[in-house]
């Protein structure tokens, strides 16, 4: 298993309370833990804790902290130089509590004080290796996790400062990890959204038009590229594989706008229901990273940090070694309906074995499932298929070798006439299909080779139905798919060839 040291990237603190707070905590709320959960088998809140991210990254994989009083630095005594855990402290500038003020960092500053710390990290642990007799060279990249602004301060870093001085992010950074970053900016809803989008975007009262369009090009986008005002081109969610690969990002997006109580609940009534509370659901990652949506809010007691389900696709995106891909391929939907509109929802949710939680859940309740039209369908087909969910798996975790996950998916209908919903023949919530597919990966050994048995069966053919194994076919660029064929019932919606494809591939 390849460890790095892991470098945790604070969110947006907007009042001066709100900085003192920050900079209070040693480890900037990356160290919060938890106490709730949403409900029970008895109906009611029940007692359930969750350490915090921090102490299960000690407890569980045996990272260490590196505060020694005045500074972080890597004791002598550390057992491995590779398993640490550092906080970007670009607030302390903004703080009254060191009795002085410097004003407000912006992300471009930050970005250059974590590229700053970037290098202690790995000096830091260049000398230690040497101290101890042992040479490590070139000293280790890092993963950085963040919160909120915290992954714009990592994202600015990697398509901005780097390019400028000449260096390419993925020379230091191994992967980025993002708790509902606003990747494509903060948007407003409400009636008026636009104007008080420009209101702040002008004003940008405590650093608030980092959020915005224009400022995200400017820090976004490399100086040799900049030009006065964003190009028409731009779209804030994209990075260029040349600088970071996507697929070494994994972005967390939150579903429960419910929850978010800042500023009395103002907040997530101008960003809307389909958000975190802050961030718009459609805003809140990275094209082509992978992600994984939970219900929780931007911060909070329920927040995204400190949530059993972030957590889980944490350490798994980071210690894992195999990653599974799941697309719902080969599909026939019936669009065609004379004087009538239609729309198809995917829902889907996944969880793995010994997880308390679900590790992922896109649904309608949440107002996230999955929406195609004819025109989106068509395009979506061209690429393949129906991406479902990607996760990663610990080998290591499973029971006598096997790993075993669960993907549940669903498909509703609904149909439009002159864009009213029609309520004909509709049945709300009722899907036209759904089931649950289990799936079984054990490691298997073939000499030089190496790879995975994967078995797989449908729920509905019965609980006590055994796992059956799924033919592999290795595909051009050395990854193997498994290919899973619905059911008779479930082809009669999705058509005579749909299945869920698994792809998987090694994982580092």
């Amino acid at each position: 298993m390849t460890y790095c040291p892991i470098i945790y990237v604070r969110g947006y603190a907007g009042l001066q309370n709100e900085v003192e707070e920050a900079v209070d905590d040693p480890f900037c709320g990356f160290n919060t833990g938890s106490t709730h959960v949403r409900q029970t088998g008895s109906g009611q809140p029940e007692f359930y804790v969750f350490q915090s991210p921090l102490i299960r990254l000690i407890s569980d994989h045996g990272y260490a902290q590196v505060f020694n009083g005045f500074r972080q630095e890597l004791p002598d005594s550390a057992k491995d130089p590779l398993k640490t855990i550092w906080i970007h402290r670009y607030y302390d500038q903004t703080s009254r509590t060191f009795g002085a003020n410097d004003g407000r960092a912006s992300i471009p500053e930050a970005a250059k004080q974590l590229q700053k710390l970037i290098d202690t990290v790995r000096e830091q642990i260049r000398n230690w290796c040497a101290g101890h007799g042992t040479k490590i060279d070139p000293p280790p990249k890092v993963w950085l996790v963040a919160h909120s602004m915290g992954g714009l301060i990592c994202r600015c870093l990697m398509q901005k400062i780097y390019p400028d001085a000449g260096l390419v992010a993925k020379d230091y950074v191994d992967k980025l990890f993002t708790f509902g970053t606003p990747h494509g900016g903060i948007h407003f809803t409400l009636p008026g959204g636009a104007l008080a989008e420009k209101l702040r975007d002008v004003v940008g009262a405590f650093g608030s038009d980092v959020f915005g369009r224009q400022e995200m090009y400017r820090y976004l986008t490399p100086e040799a590229k900049l030009k006065d005002n964003a190009d028409p081109e731009f779209n804030p969610t994209v990075i260029d594989r040349d600088v970071f690969p996507p697929e070494r990002i994994f972005c967390v997006v939150g579903t429960d706008a419910r929850d978010y109580d800042v500023a009395g609940g103002a907040s997530r009534t101008a960003v809307g229901p389909q958000s975190d509370g802050l961030v718009q659901v459609e805003s809140a990652s990275v094209a082509g990273s992978n992600r994984a949506y939970v219900h929780r809010s931007h911060s909070g007691r329920y927040g995204l940090v400190n949530s059993e389900e972030s957590y889980q696709n944490l350490q798994r995106f980071l210690f894992g070694d195999v990653k599974v891909r799941a697309v719902l391929c080969n599909l026939d939907l019936k669009y065609e309906a004379p004087g009538v509109d239609r729309t198809f929802y995917i829902e889907t949710r996944a969880a793995v074995r010994n997880v308390p939680v679900s590790m992922h859940e896109r649904s309608l309740d949440h107002l996230c499932a999955m929406a195609f039209d004819n025109e989106l369908y068509t395009e979506q087909m061209k690429k393949g298929g129906v991406p479902l969910f990607t996760t990663f798996l610990i080998s290591g975790n499973g029971i006598g070798g096997t790993m075993r996950f669960m993907l549940r998916v669903a498909l509703h209908r609904q149909d439009f006439k002159k864009g009213i919903a029609s309520l004909t023949h509709h049945m709300d919530r009722l899907p036209l299909w759904s089931d649950y597919l289990v799936v079984e990966l054990c490691r298997k050994e073939n000499g030089a080779q190496s790879g995975y048995q994967v078995s797989a069966n449908w729920l509905s053919e019965g609980q006590d139905v055994p796992p059956r194994p799924v033919a592999a076919v290795r595909t051009d660029d050395g990854r193997i798919d498994y290919s899973v064929p619905v059911l008779p019932r479930a082809a009669e919606v999705l058509g005579a060839e749909a299945a869920i494809r698994l792809e998987t591939s090694p994982w580092v």
